[in-house]
């Protein structure tokens, strides 16, 4: 489903939404008294738009002796084509013919929506904070929500800027979504992460309004059957009250007792590595209750600020394993302004007692920004099941980290991700390769082509099966290795010009860069298995 910010182009489009729910009218006429989109187009081409009357034209002159006639296909085959649609596409389709009319209202077409409320604000005189509400909803977002939200089965709420009363059309759209909807997943990203410094929440919250919050907590309040809730962010104020307490709805709710993936203020990190580096989130305290309420939660996400020695110790009194445990590692050195972004320290009797409920348990880690390596050694003990380690753009990747990794990891560790710039790791990656049976080795830094093939090569001689082995092109070097580089002249031969070799990149003609890149690639991907190459 499109965002609601995206604006359907159509004259009534009152048509599409409450003329294709029924497909047994007649073809001439329509249960809800509203003509069927065959019907429109053959009678009044006149209103149709420049494009849409080409678009009609090219239709009605396919030769019907044609191969490729698109309405000849499986209707399961046209449903799966028209899930890759947008919303707008789909309506535009839709007024094509009969069947695709018809195939709009198909049930597997609603059953995942993905709808942003938006905020639009503008800068007054020379106040840049002041902004106002200028649209919240489309018309037509609400009526889709109003004749298919029965049918969603996955749902995506988010909501962009600051926190405002809702319109009409939205009110109503989050009334029948709490009210219609049974849903099995949702995710719920409510304006961006209330910050921890003062002035920027002191202008926030006076910007906002929470009036109407409580029509998205109901959406927490009356679910029934979910399975997955990820609750990215909520805004953290005084002046909200307790009909607009999403905490509360957590706890209280006794149906969410089936649910059994759980992200709590986790972000969407494939969209984005960045986040806010001091947002208001839970205290450990609060974290402690609503996690104990979801009683058989096999996978749970959440930040370090929010873990604790005693929620460790609480998960390991769960009756139903957990099975994946994501962290994001998060750390400030200003222990004043930022209070509790301090890395966690979690003993190693918690550790053990979790390891001992749950064998099977997968630990990931992501480090957010650069933690300092005494700090981020309390959540490297021996007794963590770590299964999967990313350093985010942000963060940091030494040789130091990589070899505790081959250390203490061995038994466990399966993917190893690192997306920052980092040198001076290739020898520490090559006994990491060698030490841990790894699936997923990507890793950004700085690095010899010859260290690729070497790695490449352990892949092969321990015969490891690997899915995801990447490295960036231009971060990989193609010079021979000199000890004494930097002491080292060297003299062109046809310019006769003398040179240090630590600048040989410089001198190194690219022709030869792309064979040596072509050949490590060559190598490579014999290793593998697979044909292979370096991210450009």
């Amino acid at each position: 489903m499109a965002s609601s910010e995206e604006t359907l182009d159509v004259s009534n489009p009152v048509e599409v939404i409450e003329g294709s729910i029924s497909r047994d009218s007649p073809s001439g006429t329509h249960n809800d008294g509203v003509q069927p989109a065959s019907t429109i187009l053959s009678d009044d081409t006149e209103s149709l738009t420049g494009e849409e009357q080409t678009n009609y034209s090219e239709w009605n002159n396919v030769d019907s002796d044609s191969e490729l006639i698109l309405t000849h296909l499986p209707e399961i085959v046209l449903v799966h084509m028209m899930e890759y649609l947008d919303l707008r596409a789909r309506y535009y389709l839709s007024r094509t013919c009969r069947l695709f009319y018809d195939l709009f209202s198909h049930p597997q077409l609603w059953q995942i929506a993905q709808i942003s409320l938006l905020t639009q604000g503008e800068r007054r005189g020379r106040n840049p904070y002041h902004w106002k509400l200028q649209a919240v909803m489309h018309h037509t977002m609400a009526m889709i929500v109003h004749k298919f939200s029965h049918l969603f089965q996955h749902l995506s709420l988010e909501l962009l800027q600051y926190i405002q009363p809702f319109d009409n059309d939205s009110k109503m759209l989050l009334q029948h979504l709490a009210r219609e909807c049974r849903l099995e997943s949702l995710s719920i990203k409510l304006g961006p992460l209330t910050s921890s410094d003062r002035d920027i929440s002191h202008i926030s919250s006076r910007l906002s309004n929470y009036q109407d919050l409580h029509l998205v907590v109901s959406l927490v309040q009356n679910a029934s059957r979910l399975k997955r809730l990820s609750l990215i962010s909520w805004p953290f104020f005084e002046s909200t009250n307790d009909n607009k307490d999403i905490f509360k709805a957590l706890i209280t709710n006794q149906k969410l007792i089936s649910l059994e993936s759980f992200n709590f203020f986790f972000p969407e990190l494939k969209n984005s590595q960045w986040t806010d580096r001091i947002p208001k989130l839970p205290s450990p305290e609060l974290t402690i209750r609503v996690v104990s309420q979801l009683k058989n939660v096999t996978q749970l996400a959440l930040r370090s600020p929010m873990l604790s020695d005693e929620l460790v110790l609480q998960l390991a009194k769960k009756r139903v394993p957990l099975l994946t445990f994501k962290i994001l590692i998060m750390y400030s050195r200003d222990s004043v302004l930022m209070k509790g972004f301090k890395v966690p320290e979690i003993s190693s009797k918690a550790w053990n007692a979790l390891r001992k409920s749950s064998p099977e348990l997968a630990v990931e880690y992501y480090v957010f920004n650069r933690v300092p390596q005494e700090q981020l050694g309390l959540m490297l003990q021996p007794e963590v099941q770590l299964a999967s380690i990313n350093i985010l753009t942000f963060g940091r990747c030494d040789k130091e980290l990589v070899t505790v990794l081959a250390e203490r990891y061995s038994r466990t560790l399966r993917q190893f991700v690192s997306l920052c710039d980092s040198p001076n790791c290739e020898e520490a990656l090559i006994n990491l390769v060698r030490s841990c049976d790894l699936t997923h080795l990507i890793y950004y830094g700085d690095i010899s082509f010859k260290a690729v093939e070497k790695i490449a090569t352990v892949v092969k001689d321990y015969g490891q099966e690997i899915e995801s082995f990447e490295f960036k092109e231009k971060n990989i070097t193609t010079e021979e290795e000199n000890d004494d580089e930097d002491l080292v002249v060297a003299k062109d031969g046809e310019s006769n010009e003398y040179y240090l070799t630590s600048l040989k990149s410089w001198h190194v003609d690219a022709t030869e860069r792309s064979k040596r890149i072509d050949a490590m690639s060559e190598h490579v991907s014999k290793c593998l298995g697979f044909h292979w190459r370096p991210l450009t």
